[in-house]
């Protein structure tokens, strides 16, 4: 309830409403670009000012004012601006400078919703077996509601599971031929499961299992390779930059690697270069790693070598795989089916999220991450990564939706 005051004056600034004080509650009269209006009720003003139809400039009178006032005066009228979350603004911002869909809550519940339903093998099965001639939806059938993923749980839980125990056996009995699995299953498991990951949320369904094997295998030597070629022509500024210097070269490689293997016609959607990319990124990483924990191995440091296998497996989701399915996703939002030409990567729905993960990637080899407690300063760098992926998922989702021809 709004208190006037009791002295009634005549308003010096435009002539008061000329009607009889209510005997309930006061009565409210507002200027608009025609001319005052009136009277309305307290609850009846404070809609309108909900509604912008009152703003803060708006000058509001009622029995009992000395004269007209703004009605960001009068306690009450105006709403109190909410705070947004942090969250919100933060996914705006990033969605801004990738030129991605804004995330939400729930958008991230929705995409996990079924990780804790129970599902059978049969219904896993179902997931692998897409991509084929005879398995590929026709594009007025391809769902492009949200998806929810759940196979890579089961992977993951599968492969951590097999990790666990081989290495329980290496440390019982100390035998050498057990260190391969130990090294192979440690390196592969994450990677593998986050790609999987990808390949569920692939809506068009036109990706095989052959090719993310192709993709994983071949994508990770090759960009693996490149990766060496560009250190050799970088010269010596490895060794100024250091190993930030890493993001300038590994991405790029693992971006003209899933050029090279997946530009063919019928990958012409944005989720598909996401699931291709990831693919490549997954290979690359569970590589990458083998050979650190080969190296830490052959310089006599086992314990050492769990270790790094270990960290690396919890910080592989945030890392290589959406790093590659970002800077592919960008490409492919952009090339669609066409043939792959170097302007593309200039464009800004590509240059801005490619330029993103670079400095993503930069930033994980640096010292920054250190000076937040444990993997702290990592995991703000993987959130960062997965809000783009969402929001380039969410776009990519829309992307299908508009191309599906209208059903009658």
């Amino acid at each position: 309830m709004f208190s006037p005051a009791l002295a009634q004056p005549a308003a010096p600034h435009a002539e008061a409403p000329r009607s009889t004080p209510p005997e309930g509650e006061p009565q409210w009269h507002y200027e608009t670009s025609e001319g005052q209006t009136g009277p309305v009720t307290p609850s009846q003003l404070r809609e309108l000012a909900s509604r912008g139809v009152i703003q803060a400039q708006t000058r509001v009178w009622c029995h009992g004012m000395p004269q007209w006032a703004p009605a960001s005066e009068i306690p009450g009228v105006i709403p109190t601006p909410v705070p947004r979350p942090f969250m919100d603004r933060f996914s705006e911002r990033v969605s801004e400078l990738t030129s991605t869909e804004r995330v939400e809550g729930s958008h991230v519940r929705g995409l996990f919703r079924e990780v804790t339903k129970r599902h059978t093998k049969e219904e896993a099965e179902e997931v692998f077996g897409v991509g084929l001639s005879a398995t590929t939806p026709s594009i007025n059938e391809v769902a492009t509601t949200l998806p929810a993923p759940w196979v890579f749980t089961r992977l993951l839980g599968f492969l951590g599971i097999a990790f666990v125990a081989i290495w329980l056996g290496w440390k019982q009995w100390q035998a050498p031929n057990l260190l391969p699995g130990v090294i192979l299953l440690g390196s592969f498991a994450a990677p593998m499961a986050i790609c999987v990951f990808f390949f569920e949320c692939n809506a068009p369904r036109n990706v095989s299992l052959f090719a993310i094997v192709r993709m994983f295998v071949w994508g990770g030597v090759l960009s693996l390779i490149a990766t060496f070629v560009l250190h050799s022509f970088a010269g010596d500024w490895d060794d100024r930059i250091g190993a930030p210097f890493a993001g300038l070269t590994e991405e790029p490689a693992k971006l003209a690697a899933v050029v090279l293997l997946g530009s063919l016609p019928r990958y012409r959607w944005t989720l598909n270069g996401m699931c291709l990319g990831a693919a490549v990124g997954a290979g690359f990483a569970a590589f990458e790693s083998a050979g650190f924990a080969m190296q830490i191995l052959l310089a006599g440091g086992d314990d050492r070598m769990i270790e790094n296998i270990a960290v690396r497996g919890v910080l592989a989701p945030l890392a290589h795989v959406v790093w590659t399915a970002i800077s592919a996703g960008a490409l492919w939002r952009v090339k669609g089916g066409r043939p792959f030409e170097f302007r593309m990567l200039f464009e800004r729905r590509c240059l801005a999220p490619v330029v993103t993960v670079m400095i993503l990637h930069a930033l994980w080899n640096s010292e920054i991450p250190a000076w937040f407690p444990s993997v702290s300063g990592y995991a703000i760098l993987g959130v960062v990564a997965w809000t783009i992926v969402i929001g380039m998922l969410l776009g990519g989702l829309r992307e299908v939706r508009e191309a599906t021809p209208v059903r009658p």
